[in-house]
């Protein structure tokens, strides 16, 4: 897996690399580790900026050639999420990392034996996403969980629910959520975890519930 970066250096300046590891690649400009750049061992590195995923070695050199064309204020837009017209990110993903390149982990809770989670398991291995895995029948969402998740999703609260599972449907709830409020909802969204859709990816901006592979891969 091939990687685009940009950090920030002490003197505010901004470098462009590839690497297949950013947090190794920034340890390196830092000095911690040997083979950094002679530009960043006399500027400082702070933090990493920006990560973009590529598709292969080519792409990601090709990245690096486009940003390193930019002015410093198309960069800075750049970092901020806003690409300058002359860029095409459509080919790569901006990852989200911690400032010194590690990856920021996410939640994964999943019911293991569903076929749905375990295809949208399969693509976080596939992009190399590195995410905490929690059995949803083992261990269900907590109320205060569901409550932020639910925020962080957008989604209406009914699309919460599980509404193909046998719980589900032996509750009648169908009939049962519209006269509910919705703090009755999330108690009992809180009592049983086959209750809730599934899978849900949970980062630091955003929570994804059930899996459809084109809205993960604009998320992440």
């Amino acid at each position: 897996m091939y990687y685009t970066y940009m950090l920030r250096c002490a003197d505010g300046s901004l470098y462009t690399g590839i690497t297949t590891d950013p947090a190794r690649r920034f340890a390196q400009h830092t000095g911690k580790r040997p083979g950094g750049a002679k530009y960043t061992a006399s500027r400082r590195p702070m933090r990493v900026e920006a990560v973009w995923r590529a598709p292969d070695h080519t792409a990601a050199a090709q990245l690096e050639y486009h940003i390193k064309t930019l002015t410093k204020a198309q960069k800075e837009q750049l970092i901020r999420g806003h690409t300058p017209d002359s860029l095409s990110l459509a080919s790569f993903s901006r990852i989200q990392t911690q400032p010194d390149g590690r990856r920021i982990p996410m939640l994964f809770v999943c019911y293991p034996k569903c076929s749905t989670c375990k295809k949208a398991r399969a693509f976080l291995d596939a992009h190399d996403i590195p995410a905490e895995v929690r059995d949803i029948k083992e261990e269900n969402p907590t109320e205060q969980e569901l409550r932020d998740w639910h925020a962080r999703s957008g989604l209406p609260l009914k699309r919460l629910f599980n509404t193909s599972g046998q719980l589900y449907r032996s509750l009648e709830l169908s009939k049962k959520l519209p006269g509910m409020s919705e703090d009755e909802q999330f108690a009992l969204l809180a009592s049983d975890g086959m209750l809730v859709r599934r899978p849900i990816l949970v980062a630091e901006g955003f929570a994804l519930f059930g899996f459809r592979q084109k809205e993960w891969e604009e998320k992440l």
